[in-house]
């Protein structure tokens, strides 16, 4: 009775222990790294807006997971992005789609190709909006 009891444990401690779950952080590399905002585009007021590459950059530390921004965009624009600063940062996975939360906010979708990254305000895990900004940003 008690090999049974033990060899039942076992196994549900192997089943449990090999469970995985798809909303697990660990995706930091796939923003890892310098980038450029080079536009803002949607919002409720319809902007798309420009900007110099190397004016406003986003480096990504995947092993800190860290987000330093500086922005020296002196603009009056609606929208630029985050303000010169430092930010914890994760990326979140759910199936297959990643977002991007900074200092535990959700920031929203990540779309990356091979030069850009695209960070899309739409796009979150409670649904999909309308008035989002869409950010690209290039390596």
């Amino acid at each position: 009775m008690q090999l049974r009891v033990i060899i039942n444990s076992l196994g549900l401690m192997l089943v449990l222990l090999g469970c995985t779950n798809d909303n697990t952080h660990g995706n930091e590399d796939v923003v890892r790294g310098s980038w450029s905002l080079i536009n803002v585009s949607g919002g409720f007021a319809g902007v798309d807006d420009n900007f110099e590459k190397g004016k406003i950059v986003w480096k990504f530390d995947a092993k800190g997971e860290t987000l330093v921004v500086v922005n020296n965009d002196d603009s009056n624009l609606i929208y630029n992005g985050l303000p010169t600063g430092t930010y914890a940062y994760s990326v979140l996975q759910e199936k297959d789609k990643l977002y991007l939360f900074v200092n535990d906010k959700e920031v929203g979708g990540i779309l990356v190709a091979e030069t850009k990254l695209v960070l899309d305000q739409n796009i979150t895990t409670s649904g999909n909006g309308a008035d989002g900004f869409v950010l690209v940003l290039e390596k």
